[in-house]
């Protein structure tokens, strides 16, 4: 697959084909641990056909009620959605607003959810249950599969490894007509992929 930046100039998206992916993050850490995996995701998926399609949202543009619907409108229609965000006791409130207005509009389409968690300090407790938590729930919601990990603040290529396996594997599962989960399962229920 070619990794193709969306815009109005590319043409149009082949059902079955290509496959799309919208990205909201925090702030230059999170995009760029957001960004290698969607790098990993593209070299593993060279060899297939068609488009990677994606799109990146800062989560301070979701403050803008205008800019919420336009992320909200372009998420529903993704065929996954990965989060970068740092580690906190609850999402913003202007990320549940915008989950929550895109679980809406999707109606129940397939379609994954994959989080990345930062946690800029070592020596704190997890702090992220109550993110994944709400993540985890607005998965379910909206039919989607569910992955997350938590990394620390620096390179941690693993973190980066193991959400793009679970993106290439829902990616691979969808290609080959599957409706939803990986290869040789059934629903996959919402779950973590590594912590």
């Amino acid at each position: 697959m070619k990794l193709v930046l969306k815009s109005p100039n590319e043409a149009p998206y082949e059902q079955g084909k290509d496959f799309s992916v919208v990205i909201s993050f925090d702030d230059s850490a999170t995009a760029e641990r957001v960004c290698d995996v969607l790098q990993l995701l593209g070299r593993n998926l060279k060899k297939e056909e068609g488009r990677l399609f994606h799109q990146w949202w800062n989560i301070e543009t979701l403050a803008f009620t205008a800019l919420r619907e336009l992320a909200a409108v372009e998420a529903a229609m993704a065929d996954m959605i990965i989060i970068g965000i740092h580690e906190g006791r609850e999402l913003p409130e202007m990320v549940a607003v915008w989950m929550k207005r895109l679980l809406d509009l999707r109606k129940d389409r397939p379609g994954a959810l994959v989080a990345m968690l930062l946690d800029s300090d070592p020596k704190t407790p997890d702090t992220s249950q109550g993110i994944v938590s709400q993540l985890k729930q607005a998965a379910s919601l909206g039919q989607m599969d569910f992955f997350a990990t938590r990394a620390k603040v620096g390179k941690d290529a693993g973190v980066a490894r193991k959400a793009s396996e679970a993106a290439r594997q829902f990616v691979m599962a969808r290609k080959n007509g599957a409706q939803q989960g990986l290869p040789g399962e059934g629903r996959v229920p919402a779950q973590t992929c590594g912590t």
